[in-house]
């Protein structure tokens, strides 16, 4: 299942649907016969989606569930549409999914597989529910929240300009934040609390984004969101900030030299980021602090900074941390909607740093991990590189391992030169314009025996 777009097991208020009840079978084997419920309880963001087993053909059914598209008639074997099994045998079935955008249409198809092959249901058309006004509520340029404040559901609040916390922040389930152009989000000390839900999502927007309370700027068609169009939630201080299901669109403004749609510096890095999506980021290449979220050496430690199950897409480079970071695997780097729209430079980029008495584990494969410098670990760290984990190096990076600093690494993982397409993609997000060749970077050094390491799995490097 895809990591975004998930079930939420609740049952929500009907609104629309475009192609009614539904369908009649698409049935390719001749027997096994499957029908595409009418999508219902639809919303701006959720949908009851399921489908009926009528007729198995007289071969068990060992899979049967939904497929899903911006496009008509999705599959199960299109790389560009999703699907999600719901069980097996005959009957029907039905969950609720989340995770789609407002006033937007998509395209529904229930499949059933036996030993016959795979059977569909009718491609069913939905468009989910428009955003609707909110009261809005501005916070001029430079103001200071200096007292526990509570943002609250049915408003939007817009920033003028750049707006500085040093209280708690509380912001409820479904409250929309939008920027005018530049402005960002201060948090020097004091706390946010941002923990929306599966259904009533917490949105960080463009002033110009109409998908979200409408159309804030009054100026109906006339302007669109663009990525840039503000500048970043920075997290300069404070202490255990939560956000859970939040959006943060077309930010990345840019702050010389950053452009980032969250950004942690100094004190900031006590946080929950879960559930959270990053898309619409700005970046400037020639920008070494351009991230959609820009963690730098002070996300080191995930006991501190927590990070799971966030998306990534639509962004340059995605995400910015410290090199000995465990981070969780739940997290995905493509639109749960659209699963060929990815990020440019799609990786894990890392700051090397060293930290004593430590273990970090590399264990997700989705996307590589980038180390851009030479480390070296430090006394009692174990660096773990699991199985099948893509490790890509730049120009006179590498590792270094001894007894005191051990370096597992696993058979499967493939440890290569930035410029190496084959394994990860294509990281460096030049296209063809660069191949991989001997001496990209150096290698992994032995301090114990004072030789480099060699092996089938590391490529491209200057040593041996």
């Amino acid at each position: 299942m895809n990591k975004m777009m998930k079930k939420t097991g609740r049952w929500l208020l009907a609104i629309s649907c475009i192609i009614s009840a539904c369908s009649k079978t698409e049935d390719n084997n001749g027997t096994l016969t499957v029908i595409t419920a009418a999508p219902s309880d639809i919303t701006q963001t959720t949908a009851v989606l399921g489908g009926n087993v009528t007729d198995d053909g007289g071969s068990n059914v060992t899979e049967k569930g939904i497929c899903l598209s911006d496009e008509p008639n999705p599959t199960i074997t299109d790389p560009n549409d999703i699907f999600f099994e719901m069980g097996s045998g005959l009957g029907a079935f039905s969950d609720t999914y989340e995770g789609f955008e407002p006033n937007a249409t998509y395209y529904v198809r229930a499949y059933a597989i036996n030993s016959s092959g795979t059977s569909y249901g009718e491609s069913v058309a939905f468009t989910t529910g428009e955003s609707e006004a909110c009261s809005v509520v501005t916070l001029a340029a430079n103001a200071n929240i200096t007292t526990n404040t509570t943002w609250t559901a049915g408003n939007v609040y817009v920033l003028d300009g750049w707006v500085t916390l040093s209280a708690t922040l509380t912001i409820e389930p479904g409250v929309v934040v939008k920027f005018k152009p530049n402005a960002r989000l201060n948090v020097n000390s004091g706390q946010v609390l941002a923990e929306g839900t599966a259904e009533n999502r917490i949105v960080f927007t463009s002033y110009k984004d109409d998908n979200y309370c409408g159309d804030t700027n009054g100026d109906g068609d006339a302007t669109s969101p663009a990525k840039g169009d503000w500048t970043c939630v920075y997290l300069n201080g404070g202490n255990d900030h939560m956000f859970t299901y939040c959006d943060f669109f077309y930010a990345g403004a840019n702050d010389n030299p950053y452009n980032n749609a969250v950004r942690i510096s100094v004190a900031g890095s006590s946080f929950t980021f879960d559930h959270c999506v990053f898309a619409h980021t700005k970046s400037v290449s020639s920008n070494s602090a351009s991230y959609a979220f820009y963690g730098g050496f002070y996300m080191n430690d995930n006991s501190v900074s927590v990070f799971t199950n966030n998306v990534f897409y639509d962004n340059d480079r995605p995400i910015y941390l410290d090199v000995n970071y465990n981070f969780d695997p739940s997290n995905s780097f493509s639109n749960p909607l659209n699963p060929s729209e990815k990020n440019t430079r799609n990786a894990i980029w890392t700051y090397t740093s060293g930290k004593s008495n430590y273990t970090t584990t590399y264990s997700e494969t989705e996307v590589p991990y980038v180390i851009d410098g030479y480390y070296q670990g430090a006394l009692n760290h174990t660096f773990n590189i699991g199985a099948n984990v893509v490790v890509k190096f730049s120009t006179s990076a590498g590792l270094k391992k001894q007894t005191s600093r051990p370096l597992n690494i696993n058979a499967s993982a493939i440890l290569t030169s930035i410029k190496d397409d084959t394994y990860g993609g294509d990281t460096n997000g030049d296209g063809n314009a660069s191949s991989p060749a001997k001496g990209d970077w150096d290698g992994i050094w032995n301090g114990d025996t004072q030789s480099y390491m060699s092996g089938a799995n590391i490529l491209y490097a200057d040593h041996p």
